[in-house]
């Protein structure tokens, strides 16, 4: 399939498009690590913690106090 000569958009880099992309790279990242993070603490901690040493529990914070 071939693209007609007026069919074609030139796209012009600047700075307003470099910001866009920039922006939504970073919020499709942090996206992405708020959506690992949910399932690393629901899925992957409660699973992990009854196995760590009774020793390392205080410096989790977990202590209480």
């Amino acid at each position: 399939m071939e693209v007609l000569e007026e069919e074609k958009v030139e796209v012009k880099p600047t700075w307003r498009l470099a910001w866009g992309l920039w922006w939504r790279m970073f919020l499709i990242g942090l996206g992405v690590t708020v959506v690992l993070g949910v399932i690393f603490y629901f899925v992957v901690w409660p699973w992990l913690l009854p196995k760590l040493p009774v020793e390392l529990l205080p410096l989790l914070g977990l202590s209480g106090g």
